[in-house]
């Protein structure tokens, strides 16, 4: 079978001039589908390049994005299940997404998911902030439009930012190293939604993060997990430690 190449859009940044890393793992398991059962888990090995014809090679166990000689990315069927993090209220999210940090001080202003320096109608107002009585959880309403509730990759995306609050990346910037996503529905355009991610757990560098997207009533439309892991500022565009590629977390 022949190779095919997959390109990341120039605009779907998470840290500067590289791919948000929801947008990219959405964008390659979409391209693996045919190759493995869902859910397909997706680890990045180096920050994924934009606007760059990347050559995707399907394998019988796991499949592989490079850019000319260089991995970027591997991708298998996930090896087990994982928890879906509870709904909160509408209400709830919309009062967490007043005590989002990024306001204060954003790792990535130009991410186009939850940067603070995109225009609304250049990225996703995504705002994560605390709740409170919840350690290590954060949530914010989204209301997706017409064209991202079309796009699983922009889900893959929406579910990915929230993760990178539950820690404090003013302190201790983070990059998306490995995901897993469960889409159960494409979310309703124009209707609000909330996204809660919950920190699971941390060791080392590394820290294993829950997400949810519910629709207002509070039913699930996707979820998905995550590993995160912790950079220098040197390092936010450089190599990534993908983690073990056929664990959950």
């Amino acid at each position: 079978m022949a190779n095919r190449t997959v390109r990341l859009s120039a605009g779907y940044n998470g840290p500067p001039d590289t791919a948000n890393g929801g947008y990219a793992c959405g964008t390659f398991a979409k391209v693996a589908a045919d190759h493995h059962r869902p859910p397909v888990a997706v680890a990045l090995l180096v920050a994924p390049p934009l606007d760059r014809a990347l050559e995707f090679r399907p394998g019988a166990r796991r499949s592989q994005i490079w850019d000319g000689d260089r991995l970027i990315a591997t991708m298998t069927t996930a090896a087990a299940e994982f928890p879906t993090v509870d709904a909160v209220s509408l209400r709830t999210a919309v009062e967490a997404s007043g005590r989002y940090r990024g306001h204060v001080s954003h790792p990535f202003p130009t991410c186009f998911v939850c940067g603070v320096n995109r225009e609304p109608a250049d990225g996703f107002p995504v705002a994560p902030g605390e709740v409170p009585g919840a350690l290590g959880t954060v949530a914010c309403p989204w209301t997706p439009t017409e064209a991202s509730a079309e796009r699983p990759e922009l889900v893959w995306s929406v579910l990915d930012c929230p993760g990178g609050w539950t820690s404090d990346p003013i302190r201790e910037p983070m990059v998306l190293t490995r995901m897993v996503a469960v889409l159960h529905r494409p979310p309703r355009p124009l209707a609000p939604h909330v996204v809660v991610a919950r920190r699971r757990r941390r060791q080392g560098r590394t820290a294993t993060v829950d997400t949810a997207l519910h629709d207002d009533r509070g039913e699930l439309v996707a979820k998905a997990t995550a590993m995160w892991t912790a950079v220098g500022i040197q390092e936010q565009a450089d190599d990534r430690e993908p983690g073990d590629l056929d664990e959950d977390g």
